[in-house]
């Protein structure tokens, strides 16, 4: 996750300040933050199956 917020950071510094930083951080959030807690759910239901063995 830590690596996810650099390269994030370090994308949005590349733009001009002002209201294209300002877009980027919205859409980051609007379109990053459902797809990193999808792929959360999906490690966690990995590691479930693979500590106990449900499917």
């Amino acid at each position: 996750m830590h690596r996810t917020a650099v390269l994030d950071l370090d994308n949005m510094e590349t733009l001009p300040p002002g209201a294209e930083r300002i877009e980027f951080a919205i859409l980051g959030a609007i379109l990053n933050e459902p797809v990193l807690r999808a792929l959360h759910r999906l490690a966690q239901e990995e590691e479930t199956t693979r500590r106990y063995g449900f499917e």
